[in-house]
């Protein structure tokens, strides 16, 4: 659904204020810095029909308002306007401009530098796939009565295992998922699971109650077999951020990250057109809404595939980290693959 204009820049200013101060933002603030002239009785009023619509939220400490995940998606899709992180682009410049450098090298310092420049955390994955591993079998063995764990059989001959927790996800939609999984993706290439795997999304959905969250634990297990390497920088930086204050927040972000599973969920987020996706809050399959993932995907040399991702609050300056990734992916292909 799209809104009013005026609504447009109302929600664009809450958003774009709260972004930067991840303070609550109040109609007095809306009103200093809203791009139209509107009355400051308007504002209020409009703040009620986004609030009821589900674009923005009442801060329980204050009387201003903060975005929910239904206001980010719609700023992405709609709002954003990309602007550079020009001091980052020029330090990341230096790296590409070294001689003899690998893309590990690149991704290492590049994901080091942003984490420091923007306090998000940066997840590489690379895939060094050569001979293409397809999926056997998926089996589920119930280990205690609140724990399970799911084997998968790859036609290599390795068995990746993951072990889940029953306290967070029925037993038997755990079962449906991967007899789901057997029926619909044995025989499929690893390196295709992951977009394969958005088949059965309509199936899961009447099915099984957490179905984002099973689908995206199993495609990530399956995703970060050993040919997949992951690397994460900068948790100590994201951990700066306000919203993490909370210890049990701070648990479930760290959780999320070793997983590395920010690449299981992205294909149906994924705008037209583009290689960089982005899911907010509860897209990304946590119990976290406070958290936001912004992924881009590429090719290197030899055929193998990365990703680069970063993690952080659902206020994370979504059109410059887009634009980022975006370049530095960019910046990969033409210098490895001579692509313009």
């Amino acid at each position: 659904m799209m809104l009013s204009k005026r609504q447009d820049q109302i929600l664009k200013a809450i958003i774009e204020e709260y972004i930067k101060t991840a303070f609550p933002v109040g109609s007095k603030r809306i009103h200093e810095v809203i791009e139209i002239e509107v009355s400051p009785a308007t504002i209020r009023n409009e703040s009620v029909l986004l609030e009821e619509q589900g674009y923005i939220e009442k801060a329980h400490t204050s009387s201003g308002r903060v975005p929910s995940t239904k206001g980010y998606r719609y700023y992405v899709d709609n709002l954003m306007k990309v602007n550079n992180y020009d001091d980052i682009k020029t330090k990341i410049e230096l790296i590409f401009a070294k001689r003899d450098i690998t893309v590990d090298e690149i991704l290492d310092k590049t994901s080091v530098l942003i984490s420091e420049m923007t306090k998000l955390a940066t997840i590489v994955v690379t895939s060094n796939e050569v001979d293409e591993v397809t999926l056997s079998k998926v089996e589920l063995i119930q280990l205690t009565k609140n724990k399970a764990a799911v084997l998968f059989v790859l036609s290599n001959g390795n068995i990746q295992n993951k072990t889940i927790n029953l306290d967070n996800v029925a037993l038997n939609d755990l079962m449906i998922s991967i007899d789901l999984f057997n029926e619909r993706l044995v025989n499929s290439k690893i390196s295709e699971i992951e977009t394969k795997s958005q088949i059965i999304i309509p199936i899961l959905k009447k099915q099984v109650k957490k179905y984002e969250f099973i689908l995206q634990t199993l495609v990530g297990a399956l995703i970060h077999t050993e040919s997949n390497k992951s690397k994460t920088s900068g948790v100590k930086y994201l951990l700066e951020n306000p919203e993490f204050n909370d210890p049990k927040k701070i648990k479930s972000i760290i959780e999320f990250i070793e997983t590395a599973s920010p690449f299981a969920w992205f294909n149906s987020q994924s705008k037209k057109g583009s290689k960089t996706s982005v899911a907010i809050g509860f897209e990304t399959g946590i119990e976290n809404d406070d958290i936001a993932v912004v992924k881009t995907d590429f090719t290197t040399n030899f055929g193998n595939k990365a990703s680069l991702a970063l993690v952080g609050p659902k206020r994370i300056e979504y059109d410059k980290v887009s634009d980022l990734l975006d370049w530095i992916r960019k910046k990969i292909e033409t210098k490895f693959l001579g692509e313009e």
